[in-house]
């Protein structure tokens, strides 16, 4: 497939590599030059740091110190650290203050339009709020996602895993819906969900920490829960599904019924002059992470669902670090989430959907999504029978499940 992707060509993907050989000679290298026990200023002392500086005059190192020092970086008039605030909550540093306004010179505010019309929002705030909204920074790319679940900074380190453990970092897209023929349309993939997970965990592992809407899907006639009995969804349903990495189509052969996905795949590649594989095949839950060959920022495939298809990309691989959660039970851990877009109900364009209807008379479109309480009051009477002929299904949304 390297024909298609060009990855020599797309500086971001690596080349063809074994994580855990790479990781393990590093290993070994820091294991010769790490230190027995943690460096600070309690542990370490000055007569140790002239040594390792090559520095034997008191005076010459005192004079390095100070000039080393960190304060000599501030600045006179230097803008103040500051907490981002975000729609979707804030992005705060250790020990970092909150944003506060500074006042706007008359000399700024009449020589800049831009500073004026600040000046005026300010003033405009202050003596009508009704009239005017918060200003908020919107984002249309969702990564700040990955800054807002920063994990706290573990209290103690754990040096059985720490520069020990091996980390995947993984990304899982959110399918692509090609609707028209022109490529400029198409939005931009977008992640779901970055996981991270250790090199003795198994592929299996991750596909069970992958979140996808279809599988919350009901299947069958039922699509009501009940309190003995919860309705069939896909995903306990249909079990089958595969990874496609670097030209090894990895199976999920849990369930005794799961169907081999990628046959079809190696037959059609095989029967006709495409210039598509020759491909291998190996278990999903009999894989470490550890096993796998692959290249860092490659876009690999996750099927399930039949053809329901994920690009999943392998975005870091490095050794586990002292500002990683330090507990093997953490593991695989969801990193962040992609930002989620509901489908909200098109009666009341105010709740999200959770009914869809087809083939429904009394409404314009096919099909039509509803909230709960829309549903009940617009497609039944009070006797419990239907205003008119139509199929429903019960829809699960993203952020409703």
């Amino acid at each position: 497939m390297d024909h298609i992707h060009l990855p020599d060509e797309r500086h971001w993907i690596s080349k063809e590599l074994n994580p855990a050989q790479i990781l393990q000679k590093y290993k070994e290298s820091i294991a010769e030059l790490k230190p027995t026990q943690p460096a600070n200023e309690k542990t370490v002392k000055s007569s140790d740091l002239k040594q390792m500086v090559g520095i034997e005059d008191d005076a010459t190192f005192q004079e390095l110190e100070a000039t080393m020092d960190l304060d000599n970086l501030t600045t006179k008039g230097e803008v103040h650290p500051m907490q981002v605030t975000t729609v979707f909550g804030g992005i705060y540093g250790i020990g970092t203050p909150k944003f506060f306004e500074t006042a706007i010179p008359e000399e700024g505010r009449v020589s800049l339009k831009s500073i004026f019309l600040l000046s005026k929002w300010r003033q405009d705030m202050r003596t009508n709020k009704t009239s005017c909204s918060t200003r908020r920074r919107m984002h249309y790319e969702d990564n700040d996602n990955w800054w807002l679940a920063q994990p706290k900074l573990p209290k103690t380190i754990n040096n059985k895993v720490t520069d020990r453990e091996n980390v995947y970092c993984v990304r899982v897209y959110r399918p692509m819906k090609h609707l028209t023929e022109t490529p400029s349309s198409h939005k931009e993939v977008a992640y779901v969900q970055e996981i991270w997970l250790l090199g003795h965990h198994m592929l299996s592992d991750l596909r069970d920490r992958i979140t996808c809407s279809t599988d919350n899907n009901i299947v069958g006639a039922r699509q009501v829960d009940t309190l003995r009995q919860k309705a069939p969804r896909a995903g306990d349903v249909y079990k089958s599904g595969f990874f496609y990495i670097n030209g090894c189509f990895y199976n999920d052969t849990r369930d005794e019924n799961n169907i081999d996905y990628s046959q079809v795949i190696i037959d059609w590649a095989f029967k006709s002059n495409r210039g598509a594989g020759p491909f291998t095949r190996k278990i999903m839950e009999e894989t470490k992470m550890d096993d796998l060959e692959l290249r860092v920022g490659y876009p690999y495939v996750y099927t399930h669902q039949g053809n329901h298809e994920h690009l999943v990309v392998f975005n870091d691989v490095r050794l586990l670090g002292p500002e990683d959660p330090q507990g093997l039970n953490s593991y695989p851990l969801i990193r962040s989430l992609g930002t989620q877009y509901c489908r909200h109900c098109m009666m009341c364009q105010v709740e999200i959907a959770t009914w869809v209807t087809e083939n429904n008379a009394r409404v314009p479109e096919n099909p039509f999504f509803f909230c709960t309480l829309c549903y009940k009051r617009f497609n039944f009477k009070r006797n419990g029978d239907k205003e008119c002929d139509f199929t429903s299904f019960q829809y699960l949304d993203v952020n409703s499940s």
